[in-house]
């Protein structure tokens, strides 16, 4: 029998995770009065003072297994000492502890009692004094890092800090063989000042590395050359640590694809987009923080903790908006072909009785609706009428005049749209004809809006996206770039000049760069002139028919 464990809907949050960045969260989110689940994967339980409180349910052995429904309304089936447990809640926290690897490969080696990686290093420096006699038996470490794969902040912050602890409290010789150490956290550079200042001997390489060989009774040489004194050196360390690679762990991976999420390209479960920072991900009401979403310290663990806890009371208090503004679904037009299912990035469609659309989940980027071959997905104020009255018409041209080019640039309202305020702020001149049409994303864009264009007497259209990478719905600055592709390519056919329709990508601080794309593109349609398109237009006057009338 399934054990349904919740209160009511979207005033309880599960955090996943056990590490510093769950329990910071939890402790936060218990103070402010909100509702927490926390489940972890093994058996204990880190939270100190709150385990009582009557607003936490504690889930140990605990693992997540389906999860359907979206933000204020998720339905997670998991399974817990063998039996399966089914949670509701209104938002996720995943923060799930990384996992290491060592390095043995890349150096050629095997873990041996002379051959140990930083975390045993570590266990070691803080267990029982009995247990480090071990280290009144040496008298020479030397630390391998990033000599092969480049390292991070958080592995040469520990492996300066264990090399300082066996120079000043164990009067061990340590050494540190690296290429590009990692300095740039708070306080590395003078923890970096400090070892050196306690006989930690660095050496660096840039081009070659040391010949590290390892004999049968697991002795340790090595041979390399010093580009500093230019000299031959080799080295026969009692101890040898080799540094380790930080990743996402298994179960983080696997929830990647229980909720559907997008990851980095190193696995991390947050896709390295800006408008996910900083906790965000593509999933409305799921949140990632600490280890789980990159490699931090104790420290940034907490404060992504903060803003995980600030963002779910951000979403407790969000008002819905009214569900005309989000994407619907006509039913007696869908087929059911699931190309809607299929391209939304925020896994806001349903497969029940009949395909819908979640409006708490939608984002309004439109892809759905610009892609759906019946046109059975709608969106209210995206319909090309109501963006046709928005664009306006470019007047008529009159014999007397200069040809004035009518340009409208669709521009996504995270980056264009917010380049366009900043070139006026600027003081920046731009085309006299041109309109501006502000829309939630360029993915929404349709062959209709860009006809639609043409036929309201605009001489060029222009489509202005995010930079690859940074599109909030991940991939709709692709969709742009393939529809104004299959135009362009489309008006070559029917001999429709394809220079009059632009794409570009922007960010929101390039006022600069939109008003050289809009002069630029302005010049471009000025010398091709009106669009054949036009309706009763007359051919203007332009300079070179004013000359040969002189003539």
């Amino acid at each position: 029998m399934i054990k349904f464990l919740g209160d009511s809907l979207n005033h309880q949050t599960l955090i996943l995770g056990n590490g510093p960045c769950a329990v910071a969260a939890a402790e936060s989110l218990l103070a402010a009065g909100e509702n927490i689940i926390i489940a972890t994967k093994d058996d204990t339980c880190n939270l100190n003072g709150s385990v009582d409180s009557a607003s936490l349910q504690i889930l140990r052995q605990m693992r997540c297994l389906s999860c359907k429904g979206s933000v204020g309304n998720f339905k997670i089936h998991g399974i817990q000492k063998n039996k399966p447990v089914a949670i509701d809640a209104g938002c996720i926290i995943i923060a799930e502890e990384d996992q290491r690897t060592p390095n043995f490969s890349l150096y050629g080696l095997n873990a041996s009692s002379n051959v140990k990686t930083l975390s045993e290093m570590k266990t070691l420096l803080s267990s029982p004094s009995n247990e480090k006699n071990i280290l009144s038996e040496i008298k020479k470490v030397i630390f391998l890092t990033g000599l092969v794969k480049e390292s991070t902040p958080i592995i040469a912050k520990e492996v300066m800090l264990s090399s300082l602890l066996l120079q000043k409290d164990f009067g061990l010789q340590t050494y540190i063989l690296t290429k590009n150490l990692k300095v740039a956290g708070d306080g590395l550079e003078s923890l970096y000042r400090d070892t050196k200042n306690a006989g930690t001997i660095y050496t660096k390489f840039t081009d070659d590395v040391p010949d590290i060989h390892q004999g049968e009774e697991d002795n340790i040489r090595i041979d390399f050359y010093d580009e500093i004194t230019s000299k031959n050196f080799r080295l026969t360390p009692d101890m040898t640590v080799v540094d380790e690679t930080v990743v996402p762990s298994r179960y983080a991976a696997d929830l990647v694809k229980i909720f559907n999420i997008e990851k980095d390209v190193g696995g991390f479960v947050q896709a390295d987009n800006v408008h996910r920072y900083p906790v965000l991900t593509n999933r409305k009401g799921i949140l990632v923080a600490g280890p789980s979403k990159s490699v931090m310290d104790v420290d940034t663990q907490r404060i992504d903790a903060g803003n995980a806890a600030l963002a779910v009371k951000g979403l407790s208090a969000e008002k819905t908006n009214a569900k005309a503004e989000k994407a619907y679904v006509h039913e007696e037009r869908c087929i059911r072909c699931l190309t809607c299912y299929r391209l939304c990035p925020y896994d806001a469609i349903t497969l029940n009785t009949r395909v819908a659309v979640v409006p708490d989940a939608c984002e309004r980027c439109g892809i759905c609706a610009a892609h759906c071959p019946m046109y059975a997905v709608r969106m209210a104020d995206l319909e090309p009428e109501v963006i046709s009255e928005l664009m306006g018409t470019g007047g008529g041209i009159d014999r007397q005049q200069s040809f004035v080019p009518f340009i409208v640039a669709f521009c996504c309202r995270r980056s264009a749209a917010q380049a366009r305020d900043l070139a006026v702020c600027m003081g920046y001149h731009l085309p006299q004809g041109l309109k501006m049409v502000e829309v939630p994303c360029s993915g929404g864009l349709s062959y209709d809006h860009i006809f639609k264009a043409l036929e309201n007497n605009a001489d060029g259209v222009m489509v202005l996206t995010c930079h690859k990478g940074n599109c909030h719905s991940e991939q709709g600055n692709i969709y742009a770039d393939q529809t104004v592709a299959q135009i362009r390519d489309m008006f070559s056919r029917i001999g429709f000049e394809k220079e009059r329709l632009l794409i570009q990508t922007l960010a929101s601080n390039m006022g600069t760069e939109f008003a050289r794309i809009a002069g630029g593109f302005e010049e471009t349609i000025a010398t091709l002139g009106p669009s054949k398109l036009r309706k009763n237009c007359k051919k203007p006057i332009t300079k070179a028919r004013k000359d040969e009338s002189a003539k």
